[in-house]
Formats: C-alpha cells, structure tokens, sequence
C-alpha cells in the first residue's frame, strides 16, 4: 500500500486483510494520525519516501520493500476493502498459472465494476508504470472472483487538482504519451469544460489502440458534446463506441435518451439485451442499498413534483386499503385513507412517522414476500425502475391489483427505463396506462407530449 493523511479510513481496509502473510505499507506525508494507524497491523510501515508526484514510483518503492519470499502481491487503496478471505485469495493463487491476475473493483456508492490486475507475482518482471493512473507493465493474465470495494478517501479534498497537475505536466515532458491524454479529458470533462475535453478526447482516440477505453472515449465525448447542445454529432459520437462493442449498455442508453420518442423505444430495447461484455468502466447502474436512499431523501426530500401522480393513484384506489411499495415520504398517503407501506430507506420512514405518527410505515425488504401478506392492492410508484422488477412482482398475490409508475428516462439511481411496449413484458394484463409529461417542474397528464416522461400502470397482476 502507498498512504497519506488516510486515518478516516485506513483502519476498515486493514481490517479487510489482516490475516494476510505481511503488509508493507509507504506513507509518502502524512499530517495525521494515519502512520499511528498503520503501525497498529503491521511493523513494516516505511516514512522514509520523499514524494515526487509520480503514484508509480512510490507503488514501486513500496514493492522493494517485500519481503523476497513472497511469492504474491496484492496491492490496495486506502479507499477500498477486500470482501473475500485470505484463504479465497490464497486458492485463487496457488492455482493460476499467471504473471497477474484481474480482480473486480467496484464502487462504494454505485455498484461500477471494472476490472484491473491487482494480484499480481512478486518478481522482477512485474512492475508499476505511469504516474498517475498508474497500472502494471503487464496485463492480467486471468480474471478471479475476488473483490474490492472502493470509496471515496477525505484526503482527496486536500489536493483536488493533483490528477490534472501530474496529467498535465506528464503530457508536457512527453507528449507521445497517449492513455495519458484520456485520462486528462477525463479530468476536463468533470470540471466541465466540454470542448477542452472534446478537444483532448479527439487527440486520445486517433492515437489510441485501446479498444475499451477508447470506446469510453467516444461515450464521454457524446456528453460532452450533448452538453454543448451538439445533439446529432453526441449521438454519432456513441455510435462510434457501439459499433465497436455492441454490448455497450450504456452507450445505448444514451442514443435512445437523446433520440425521438419511435426511435427511443428500438433503442432501449437493444440497450435492454446488452450486459456490458467487455466495457473497461462499467457504469451501468445496479441496485443500491439503502444507504443510498438514506442520503437520496436527505438531499432531495420535496416530493411534490409528483403530486399529480400522487392524486390521479388517489382518484382509482378510492377508500381500498393498499399496500404501498417503496413509499418515498409517504405524500402518497395524502389522497389515499387506508395506506400502510414499507421503504427502502430509515431517514424516509422516520420524516413520514415524524409528519404522521399514525401511519402504518416500515423498513422493509421489497423481496420479502411476508411484506405483501394481506393486500389484494399494491401501488408502486417509482420503484420497478430501482429493483429486479420480475423479482418484485413475484411476490405480489395473482390476481391483486397492481398500480405502479415508471420513467422513461435515465438517472443515476435507475437500473433501467420503460416505455409502453417494455411494459407490456411484465406479467400484468393492463387495463389502462395514463402517461405524464415534464411540464412547469411537475409532471403532467394530458399536456404536449415531452421526451421524458412517467407511466402510470394500472394492472391486474398475472
């Protein structure tokens, strides 16, 4: 491990592999209490490194100080934890055959996974190289069922621009450098200075012979161009990504998101059948925790940009008792007497019992089909989107009635879109489907049609 000003998080990741047969850690400055930290798993804690803005070099120096009949390496971030045993690793290694080996790294907070050679033989021949973004002098040469789970470290926040600094001046002693030039676009792209990163992904992709990545090139250049209200030449520009991996989920998620409503339907259904085979940095979202939501409601907690979906689902359920999945902060309890439902999220149901001590609200598990005894009505309002949605409905009674909304567009929480032809796969015989548009900063039934909007469902389930 290389480390610095890490104390908020270091213990969590040592924790994850303390059993393992020696941990060499290099602190490269810390101000805090992370050496402290550090020296409480293991005696091989190095503060001797003069850091010189190069992440390769130090990774390197902290290699050296291995101890030479080890016969493997695994290399962590302060950020991440290992999920998986000593002994998982250990397995995986006593039988591969490989230089290194690709695990999966996945985010904390949405679910990505990308894979990345991170066990690797401790011999001469394998190495660290680049300064930043740094990677070994070899690909993996298998792929494991191991992982680690990242974050995001506070001791970023003590110098935010250090990847564009070390980039930069990279690019300046070398401007032959090429993965260097992605990874600089990238940096202009999340200051959101669309055409410099345009500009610098354009360089990236005519140099490069890195099909992933440069197809994630061409995606992140689309948003950028998107940005910029450049809609046609956005959408050439995912195009470029999926005609060279057609498995691109997210690629297709974004033409159909900036496409007509005709079009948008083929689209997300070629989106729908592709899994993401061979993308490098896989964002398509999975299902969050409900942490996630947990924060969610805190940021964003007005949920009356749905009062008239809230009031049309009040206007059909009348005074039958529902079961209400995924109730947000229970607005929806504002037009419907009989309510009782459950949450993914404690912070929502504590607000609902705060405003309404008398509801009937709980933190639930939407698999858990104890939930659903009882009810012959469920509404689901915003929520097949979130889940497994074949998942859900198979707990819901057969022949119950089933009320729900779901979007057509994409966001960071949603692990996939609807439009009225993928609804009629889920096993419901419709009776009525009343469509809102995004209109005034509501959503709004029976006004001109929009690109995004809601479907309200209401359904018999099968």
């Amino acid at each position: 491990m290389i480390v610095k000003n890490e104390e908020a998080l270091l213990a969590r990741c040592l924790e994850s592999v303390k059993d393992f047969d020696e941990i060499v850690i290099c602190d490269t400055g810390s101000e805090d209490n992370t050496v402290e930290i550090a020296k409480k798993y293991t005696d091989k804690v190095h503060t001797d490194y003069k850091w010189g803005d190069s992440f390769c070099k130090a990774r390197n120096y902290a290699l050296s100080k291995m101890s030479k009949d080890m016969d493997w390496v695994l290399t962590i971030d302060a950020d991440e934890y290992l999920i998986n045993s000593y002994e998982e690793v250990k397995e995986v290694v006593e039988k591969s055959k490989a230089l290194a080996i690709n695990i999966n790294v996945k985010s904390e907070k949405g679910g990505q996974v990308h894979k990345f050679p991170r066990l690797f033989k401790n011999t001469p021949e394998v190495y660290w190289v680049n300064d930043i973004h740094n990677l070994l002098n070899i690909p993996g040469g298998e792929d494991a069922d191991i992982t680690t789970v990242y974050g995001y470290s506070p001791a970023h926040q003590k110098d935010p621009d250090r990847s564009m600094r070390i980039l930069e001046k990279s690019l300046k002693d070398n401007p032959k450098l090429i993965r260097e030039k992605y990874y600089l676009a990238r940096e202009y792209y999340y200051r959101e200075q669309w055409q410099k990163a345009i500009d610098m992904f354009d360089e990236y992709t005519r140099e490069s012979n890195f099909i992933g990545e440069r197809n994630d090139a061409w995606l992140l250049r689309a948003e950028c161009l998107a940005k910029l209200s450049k809609y046609n030449e956005a959408c050439d520009s995912a195009w470029q990504a999926i005609k060279y991996n057609a498995n691109f989920k997210e690629a297709l998620l974004f033409i159909a998101n900036h496409m007509d409503s005709v079009n948008k339907e083929r689209w997300l259904s070629f989106a729908n059948l592709a899994d993401s085979r061979g993308v490098v940095f896989n964002r398509t979202v999975s299902e969050k925790g409900s942490e996630y939501y947990d924060e969610l409601f805190k940021r964003d907690s007005n949920m009356s940009r749905y009062e008239n979906i809230y009031k049309k689902i009040g206007g059909i359920v009348g005074t039958l008792e529902i079961l209400d999945i995924g109730c947000g902060l229970g607005e929806l309890s504002k037009y419907v007497k009989n309510y009782s439902g459950f949450d993914f999220s404690r912070y929502a149901i504590q607000s609902i019992k705060n405003g309404n001590p008398g509801l009937n609200v709980w933190v639930g598990d939407a698999y858990d089909e104890e939930n659903y005894a009882g009810y012959d009505f469920f509404v689901c309002t915003e929520v097949l989107e979130h889940l497994d949605d074949k998942k859900l409905l198979a707990q819901v009674t057969t022949g119950a009635r089933f009320l729900c909304s779901v979007p057509s567009f994409s966001d960071p929480s949603h692990i996939r879109t609807y439009t009225e032809g993928s609804v009629k796969k889920l096993p419901l015989d419709i009776k009525n489907i009343y469509r809102f548009n995004w209109r005034g900063g509501k959503w709004v039934e029976n006004n001109e049609e929009t690109g995004n909007y809601i479907l309200l469902i209401d359904s018999i389930k099968r």
